[in-house]
């Protein structure tokens, strides 16, 4: 696009297709150094992860995983079975079209045309810039939070372009040194890296403190809760006697109830710190341990914490209704797409649409990719644009504001939003 600004005031807007287009072309324009994207959710890999990168490991690390499809062989056969099962699956269609345009092909993935498409991903990372450009240049990508899960709050020595997130799963396991979050990540192991002495209860939730200070000192701008994988998230109010008793039990005595009292207390103890030190409370909602996701869950504490602020991700996925009332009902919570336009963009579309109806105000959506390779994340971005265009041309369609409304609401939920809750401008 060359000139100025398009005049798009001037343009009859009531039919879909040119909403759709018009937005999409003004978003192309929009795309300026000063309209990076913000994305809030990442776990990209270290860089020596991509040294023997090729088609399989980017298949491997992505939510085509997910599908629960095994890869049987490098063979044409087992190649086209697999992909016979997995092509209509929307996180495949997504990569696919990452792919697509990243490394120059039309039409679908193939038996065929596998071994081209892994040579071209191959090449492409023989360039150790390669990654960097896929984010900035492809996706547009300022900054991103990352989620180093296997390394808490770690921003894989590129600060130029990650602050961290902590994850704090772990601290609800402190309960016994034998016990590790589902990452394996073990607070007694990090409180021995610090050289942290833990003698009983009372210096474990020193520790906690301290460890989240350091992470913040360290560049974390959100903590960052993916307990939704290890529990249910409801967490009763506990005293803390019990939780201290919990502490001093020994192993084989420790029973079920116990470790979710010991859980619960830490948990509202966190949302404390959160608040203490100033940084969003990042929430996996949704999927996981289906049983105990749903973000309703959450209501006892976030009615108990008002100061902290519970950015509730994925949409609750399926619960999106429940996300949209819970920020209709409270100002702490603020609300996030990432993922779940690669889970359903159907979902995405109907749940964007009725967000913008029911939060209290605009600057409490935002959006992240929540993905492990730059070619997945590359296919979560044109995902995003795609559920955000459609959803903000049904409403100029219906006349529920103009298009000028909707590049703004656009621009919030892609930079703006991020920028003002994790202070990142």
């Amino acid at each position: 696009m060359g000139g100025g600004p398009l005049d798009y005031r001037d343009r009859d807007y009531k039919d879909y297709n040119a909403v759709y287009d018009a937005f999409s072309e003004i978003s192309a324009g929009l795309e300026t150094e000063a309209m990076r994207i913000t994305d809030t959710h990442e776990h990209l890999r270290p860089d020596d992860f991509y040294q023997d990168i090729d088609l399989e490991k980017v298949l491997k690390n992505s939510y085509v995983d997910w599908c629960g499809v095994e890869l049987k062989g490098s063979d044409r056969a087992a190649r086209a079975q697999f992909l016979e099962k997995v092509r209509v699956n929307s996180y495949f269609r997504w990569l696919l079209r990452s792919l697509q345009q990243l490394y120059g092909f039309e039409g679908e993935l193939t038996a065929d045309n596998w071994d081209e498409i892994s040579a071209r991903i191959r090449a492409a990372h023989a360039d150790p810039g390669w990654k960097f450009k896929v984010l900035t240049e492809k996706c547009r990508i300022g900054r991103a939070i990352l989620d180093a899960y296997w390394d808490p709050g770690n921003d894989n020595g590129h600060p130029e372009i990650f602050s961290p997130t902590f994850r704090i799963n772990m601290f609800l396991f402190g309960y016994s040194r034998k016990a590790v979050d589902h990452n394996g990540n073990s607070p007694f192991r990090l409180a021995e890296r610090y050289g942290f002495g833990i003698s009983d209860f009372e210096s474990y939730l020193a520790f906690i403190d301290f460890a989240i200070r350091k992470a913040r000192e360290g560049g974390a701008v959100a903590l960052k809760s993916a307990l939704a994988y290890d529990r249910g998230l409801h967490f009763d109010y506990v005293a803390r006697d019990r939780a201290a008793k919990v502490f001093e039990m020994d192993d084989t005595s420790i029973s079920p109830c116990d470790e979710k009292a010991f859980g619960d207390y830490i948990f509202h103890f966190i949302c404390e710190k959160a608040a203490e030190y100033g940084l969003p409370l990042q929430c996996h909602t949704g999927l996981g341990k289906i049983w105990g996701s749903n973000p309703m869950n959450l209501v006892p504490v976030i009615e108990r914490h008002p100061e902290t602020r519970f950015v509730l991700f994925h949409g609750g996925y399926p619960w999106f209704h429940e996300c949209g009332g819970l920020a209709h009902n409270y100002k702490n919570v603020y609300l996030d797409l990432v993922w779940l336009p690669l889970i359903s963009p159907s979902a995405a579309r109907m749940a964007l649409s009725e967000w913008l109806e029911v939060a209290q105000t605009i600057d409490r959506i935002s959006w992240g990719g929540d993905t492990w390779t730059v070619e997945e994340c590359f296919g979560a971005v044109i995902a995003a644009k795609h559920v955000i265009a459609q959803a903000l041309a049904d409403k100029v369609v219906d006349g529920y504001f103009d298009l000028e409304i909707a590049i703004d609401v656009a621009k919030r939920i892609l930079r703006v939003n991020a920028e003002e809750l994790y202070r990142l401008a």
